[in-house]
């Protein structure tokens, strides 16, 4: 990991959202937080403050047999952003995801204030949550 504070501050989110640690994330993320999803699946759209995001994670954890696990390959920053690029798996039943997604992330006050996943293989992550993906 980079040791930018916008690096750190986004590599923390995504370590508190993956162990559903959402006192961190509150403490993380702006009262008025937006996580933008892109692309296809249940819950593309805007999805608006802290509450309903924990929703939309907790989702993402118990989709499938084994939730949607990721791993960080790339990282980039600047004084206003840093985003990661990050390969995605998950399984239900014998569909199976494999894609690569940007996490983008918007700070001011050095709190997360926006959030925008963009999957880079659109064609198979739509494949997937429509499930057509073997």
């Amino acid at each position: 990991m980079i040791e930018h504070p916008n690096s750190l501050l986004l590599h923390h989110c995504l370590q508190a959202a993956s162990a559903g640690d959402r006192q961190t994330l509150r403490t993380l993320w702006s009262e008025d937080i937006v996580w933008q999803v892109m692309g296809a699946g249940p819950h593309q759209g805007e999805i608006k403050g802290p509450d309903r995001i924990f929703e939309f994670l907790a989702d993402l954890g118990d989709f499938g047999q084994s939730g949607i696990q990721s791993e960080i390959e790339d990282v980039l920053i600047s004084h206003r952003r840093a985003a990661v690029i990050c390969r995605s798996r998950a399984t239900r039943g014998d569909h199976a995801l494999d894609a690569h997604y940007l996490v983008v992330a918007t700070i001011e006050d050095r709190r997360i204030r926006r959030m925008m996943s963009i999957p880079m293989d659109a064609k198979r992550a739509e494949a997937f949550w429509a499930g057509d993906a073997a």
